[in-house]
């Protein structure tokens, strides 16, 4: 938990400009270049350093974060994808390892959350605003490329002196879909807020439209579990806060369990008959996932083992909880678990005083874990930054209401 009194006294004009500039460059970078997440968010925690103040004791959230840092870490030890004895010669070579990553990750990503705690009502209101527009901004801009078949992404390619065939372009817009359907939950309060009622029609109409046509099926899926989510929290407060942190638990605990009780009951051969080619190698991948999760249910392969099965694991698992059981066994399961469930937590208790602020921010850690559960593996550092990203989002939305001064805001992953 971390203390927070929204106020002019915190926050400066710097911090402002900095989170401001974030939310400029979302637009850009979701619909250019999505792995430029990764630098921005960690430019943004370098920047906001100087405005953090003296370092505190590590709370709960930064604590579970730091453990499975360090579990994950310790499991390159035994991991197959372990570099070389002697092959990291130079920083280059260090800062590409996962385990590395990872600590610098928590480090800036997490101090650009926890700064954005500091921003003042004012400067939350104009945070909160840009990054409102901006997301709407995406929505239009890839839903009408998406109408044309991504037509101005092929041009924009050229221009830049490297073309693409429309088949990848229509990818490459796709991505950037992932990223509006978390945002939209904290884009779309903010328009409301400032009385955009038909702004979010359109964000809404944009981020459908473009996930339809560039056959971002998780996305979909996504919205629709947020907006459940959203319905919940929204409608039984405290009581949709809980059933949220048990829908968050459950996957974490029993996910390579489920998929095993599934194939000897046999549905997993009836899914396989019913879904389209993209989703049956999905069920491939969890099949393979959990039958080797039983070899090490403990202590997990290491880090980065996924991508040592060649064919039958494709880089990632395409769902997290099945990587974390595979990779970190039971114990990097348990510390991720706990981190989301304690978010989730986070929601209950912001419900006892506003249920719109916390079925947004509900809904939004829903999305980004339902597209995790179907996309993108875990240690990939532009979707990580894109958390960050919307905890700060849902952090300016929150405190530019003016609602929370002088209470608890749940939902930053750092102290």
């Amino acid at each position: 938990m971390i203390t927070s009194s929204a106020g002019p006294e915190r926050g400066t004009p710097w911090l402002t400009g900095v989170m401001i500039f974030v939310f400029v460059m979302t637009p850009l970078l979701g619909y250019l270049a999505q792995l430029g997440f990764a630098p921005l968010m960690a430019l943004a925690g370098l920047l906001v350093l100087p405005v953090m103040g003296r370092p505190r004791t590590p709370a709960a959230p930064t604590l579970m974060l730091l453990l499975l840092a360090i579990w994950a870490a310790f499991s390159m030890t035994w991991s197959p994808a372990a570099p070389p004895p002697g092959s990291l010669k130079d920083y280059g070579d260090v800062e590409k390892v996962t385990a590395v990553k990872l600590f610098l990750q928590l480090a800036l990503y997490g101090a650009a959350a926890a700064a954005a705690l500091r921003l003042s009502t004012r400067g939350a209101d104009r945070v909160a605003t840009v990054m409102g527009f901006g997301v709407l901004a995406l929505a239009v801009l890839v839903g009408l490329d998406a109408l044309t078949g991504a037509a101005l992404f092929q041009k924009f390619r050229v221009l830049s002196g490297d073309p693409i065939r429309p088949d990848l372009a229509k990818v490459k817009i796709s991505i950037g879909c992932y990223v509006m359907a978390v945002m939209f939950w904290p884009a779309a309060v903010a328009l409301a807020q400032r009385g955009k009622q038909a702004a979010v029609v359109l964000l809404l109409a944009g981020v459908l439209t473009a996930s339809v046509l560039a056959s971002a099926d998780s996305c979909l899926v996504a919205l629709a579990a947020g907006a459940v989510v959203w319905l919940l929290v929204k409608g039984l407060g405290k009581v949709g806060g809980r059933l949220l942190t048990l829908a968050i638990a459950l996957p974490f605990m029993v996910a390579p369990i489920a998929v095993l009780w599934a194939i000897q009951a046999g549905v997993w051969g009836w899914l396989h008959g019913l879904v389209p080619a993209s989703w049956d190698a999905r069920l491939n991948i969890w099949a393979f996932a959990a039958d080797h999760i039983q070899d090490h249910p403990f202590r997990g392969w290491g880090l980065d083992a996924s991508r040592t099965f060649g064919d039958a694991i494709p880089l990632h698992t395409h769902n997290a909880q099945l990587q974390l059981w595979l990779e970190l066994g039971a114990v990097g399961a348990a510390l991720a678990g706990a981190f989301f469930c304690w978010l989730a937590h986070g929601v209950t208790r912001a419900a006892e005083t506003d249920r719109g602020g916390a079925a947004m921010s509900g809904a939004a850690l829903t999305s980004y874990l339902v597209i995790g559960a179907l996309s993108f593996g875990v240690w990939q550092e532009w979707w990580i930054a894109v958390g960050a990203l919307t905890v700060v989002a849902c952090v300016a939305v929150r405190l530019s209401s003016g609602e929370y001064s002088n209470e608890l805001v749940e939902i930053s992953p750092n102290g």
